[in-house]
């Protein structure tokens, strides 16, 4: 389909974020032009997209629960619009570090309500392939998003859709006054750029902290498949035919797209403190993500121009928060230019 010159929203970035924000407009009967080109370090391409409700450390909700139930009933609407399943759902099993992680998290089941979210304390190992010297505790529900899939999906039907430029936005090309790009025309611009907000010069004062984080893809012969997500300072997700994803590290001084000696050290270590058994190395990739100082979202629109807007920051959660935040910028956005019309 050819693309229309007059657009409601034009948006800047197809990641997570831009990819749940454009469909959230999309579904609101908006017209919307999305541009992206497909950049090193992406940390949505990267990203091993896994919903966990729970703060590991401190065994308390990561968010409140409505967070999660948007994420997963949002998950399950767009696999069913674009025809494919990206959601899987997965227990998620904790393996304790120590008696007194063991213990807190006991104290929190019985005194904090984390019951709904901690099913099931594991006294003995039933998985021998596991080092679990200290017991385990099953959280549900949990699970990862495919999140290649999905916004290769997506980025299809943006194009079907008629609102899709396969390239890098030039600032040079856009005319802030008339929201306009090249000879594209919109009410509104949302910047969705993950970690090069940086080099935006509408918002590269917000107080944006990219963090690499670096993931492996590994093979375990003797283990075709296992059910469950394993948790004990990494994560190990099954994806299926003996390969499993692992992840991830964190690192705020090395924001390149490249591999390091120390992020590949750690968490081939993380790996042999959890398994019992020989695996294989496949490959390693790495990516930035778009985090924040003290961990709140972009969101809004610029103060000198109310039709310039961010949708950003989302962090490490970012698949379970981004469902319920791009609803909510969407409605806000939506109920003000009623307001004004």
């Amino acid at each position: 389909m050819s693309l229309n010159n007059k657009y409601d929203y034009i948006v800047v970035g197809q990641g997570l974020a831009g990819t749940l924000l454009t469909h959230e407009l999309i579904d609101h009967d908006k017209k919307v032009l999305v541009i992206d080109a497909k950049l090193k370090a992406s940390a949505s391409r990267v990203a091993a997209g896994l919903i966990n409700p729970v703060s590991m450390k401190r065994c308390i909700p990561a968010f409140p629960d409505y967070y999660l139930k948007e994420a997963l009933n949002r998950y399950i609407e767009l696999g069913k619009k674009l025809n494919f399943n990206f959601l899987n759902l997965k227990s998620l099993l904790r393996l304790f570090d120590s008696d007194e992680t063991k213990a807190l998290w006991e104290e929190k089941v019985s005194d904090k309500g984390m019951d709904i979210y901690i099913k099931e304390f594991i006294n003995k190992n039933n998985f021998t392939f596991l080092n679990d010297h200290f017991s385990s505790a099953i959280i549900e529900p949990a699970g990862f998003l495919d999140v290649i899939s999905f916004l290769d999906y997506s980025r299809i039907y943006f194009a079907k859709k008629g609102g899709f430029l396969d390239e890098k936005f030039d600032f040079s090309l856009f005319n802030d006054s008339e929201i306009s790009y090249k000879d594209f025309k919109a009410d509104k611009i949302i910047f969705c750029e993950g970690f090069r907000l940086t080099e935006n010069p509408f918002f590269n004062y917000l107080p944006l902290a990219p963090t690499k984080g670096e993931v492996m893809t590994i093979k375990i012969p003797s283990k075709k498949y296992f059910d469950k997500i394993i948790s004990k300072g990494v994560y190990i997700l099954p994806l299926g035919n003996y390969l499993y994803t692992v992840g991830a590290t964190y690192n705020r001084e090395d924001v390149s797209d490249s591999l390091t000696v120390e992020g590949q050290s750690f968490l081939k270590e993380r790996i042999d403190n959890i398994l019992n058994l020989e695996y294989e190395i496949l490959n390693s990739v790495a990516g930035v993500r778009p985090t924040v100082r003290d961990r709140r979202p972009l969101i809004g629109y610029h103060p000198e121009n109310n039709r310039i807007g961010v949708f950003n920051g989302l962090g490490a959660r970012g698949v379970l928060v981004g469902p319920y935040l791009s609803n909510q910028f969407v409605f806000h956005s939506l109920e003000t230019i009623d307001r004004f019309d």
